[in-house]
């Protein structure tokens, strides 16, 4: 009797004894693997180059062995800056911020996005990603049709931060524009809140390709890198197509920038971003003392001797015709491009609120612009209609 029962109750006893290894096992699988996820390295070992951009001088993205997270580091993020370094941790399968790390930390894959400048607007968009904006900066000033789609759902922060607005959005990540030291109370607030931030800086790249450059940046907060390289990759090689039209163009116009504000006249450096696209597209620009790597203001009359001298003047303000551009300034009756009717403003994009699209799509699309200049300039090598740049009459 015994015997028999000892028979009946061994399969079960077997049975809870295999259940109860297996459950340690299991609990230990998990503990081991929470251990994993939630240690921290050192900051020193984020050493690794996981992409370093051909043409943007503004950020890099650094990675450590065994570690699912990586680092964006961003360089002097504002006009200004120097030898400001800032780093922000893009946070993967629990993974915590490495020891001694005191900047902001974001959740890879966000998908709760702040944008406090319109270009990262148009960044997003070419990752696919227009839908992850749940608040811009100016909305009347944008151009992007989906958020002019969604402007009863997407927020406003205005120019500045409305915090209380914010906080009810629950943002995982807010895009800022640096305008300088004054910065120090929007992090420090955002700090305060809990709320993830990072600089772009992508309108300091002196590159056109550089500036384009940056969209990999924001493919890494939303976790397709791969797919942000990928899309850039294709910029440069429409670019560099469309570069190759003027490498033997005899004839190699002058070209003025800009109009006057207040009692000066900005002119960029000849490294800037606007001097090289005009190279690229076969002309020069007529302003070579400015070297350095900032726009510099000139005195008028020196102004009103560079435009009687220029064979086509661009960027115009926020003239369409050439009788707005005359108001602006009598003296401007006297400019060769006017005489000659060679005159082009970049605001054919523009929106009834006064929003413009070359300062929003065209960052991701410095090919495009490169297009239209070099039709302005020699319309014998491109055969495509203007899609930024307006003729003046």
């Amino acid at each position: 009797m015994h015997d028999m029962f000892t028979r009946l109750l061994q399969p079960n006893v077997n049975k809870m004894i295999k259940q109860s290894i297996y459950t340690f096992i299991l609990f230990s699988l998990l503990f081991l693997a929470s251990c994993i996820s939630n240690k921290k390295t050192s900051l020193e070992a984020f050493n690794q180059d996981i992409y370093t951009p051909e043409y943007a001088a503004g950020f890099k993205i650094l990675g450590a062995t065994n570690v699912q997270s990586t680092l964006i580091q961003v360089f002097n993020p504002w006009q200004g800056a120097k030898e400001v370094e800032m780093s922000y941790f893009i946070s993967r399968n629990g993974e915590q911020a490495p020891t001694g790390f005191i900047g902001s930390t974001i959740p890879a894959g966000a998908k709760r996005i702040v944008c406090m400048s319109s270009s990262y607007i148009a960044m997003l968009d070419a990752l696919g990603q227009v839908n992850r904006i749940v608040a811009v900066s100016g909305i009347d000033y944008v151009s992007n049709p989906y958020i002019l789609a969604h402007k009863d759902s997407i927020k406003d922060m205005g120019p500045e931060i409305n915090y209380e607005l914010l906080l009810g959005l629950k943002p995982d990540v807010v895009l800022l524009y640096g305008i300088g030291d004054a910065q120090a109370a929007v992090t420090d607030k955002l700090k305060e809140l809990a709320i993830p931030y990072m600089y772009v800086g992508e309108y300091l790249e002196e590159s056109p390709l550089g500036k384009a450059e940056w969209l990999v940046a924001l493919a890494e907060l939303k976790d397709s890198r791969e797919k942000g390289i990928e899309i850039f990759r294709e910029i440069p090689k429409r670019y560099q197509v469309l570069k190759a039209l003027t490498e033997s163009v005899e004839q190699r116009p002058t070209v003025m920038l800009n109009t006057p504000w207040n009692d000066s006249w900005v002119m960029p450096s000849t490294q800037s971003y606007m001097a090289q696209l005009v190279t690229d597209a076969g002309a020069d620009y007529i302003y070579q003392e400015n070297k350095s790597n900032s726009s510099t203001p000139i005195g008028l009359e020196t102004a009103y001797k560079l435009i009687q001298k220029a064979d086509y003047w661009i960027n115009v303000g926020t003239a369409s015709t050439l009788d707005e551009l005359k108001t602006v300034n009598p003296k401007f009756v006297d400019a060769k491009a006017v005489r000659e009717k060679t005159v082009y403003n970049n605001n054919l994009r523009t929106t009834p609120t006064g929003g413009n699209d070359y300062w929003e799509s065209a960052v991701v699309r410095p090919d495009v612009v490169l297009r239209d200049l070099i039709h302005i300039f020699h319309p014998e090598l491109v055969s495509d209609s203007l899609y930024y740049y307006r003729h003046l009459e």
